[in-house]
């Protein structure tokens, strides 16, 4: 049974930090969504100091970086087309009268 509730835990963890992520590339201010993939190199530079890794965690490693930052970039094209249809009118040239 604790393995199991282990098991739940880390997942709603991974989820939550995973939600965190993308909530924060879509919002707010570009570092703060960079802020979970340099927390991920983070923590693989840790454990690769602490033991050598083998071949499969270092595959996964990069995977899930590659993803982070997939998941980064996609949320700032997001924002960037959101606040481009919300404002249509800003990127016209507007008339100055004297």
């Amino acid at each position: 049974m604790s393995e199991n509730l282990t098991l739940l835990a880390v997942a709603a963890a991974v989820l939550a930090v995973l939600g965190l992520h993308l909530v924060m590339s879509r919002k707010g201010p570009v570092w703060l969504g960079a802020l979970v993939p340099c927390l991920w190199i983070v923590v693989v530079v840790v454990r690769a100091v602490q033991d050598r890794p083998d071949l499969r965690s270092s595959l996964v490693s990069a995977a899930g970086l590659i993803m982070l930052l997939w998941m980064w970039s996609g949320g700032r094209q997001a924002r960037k087309k959101s606040e481009a249809d919300r404002s249509p009118a800003s990127t016209h040239p507007t008339r100055q009268t004297s």
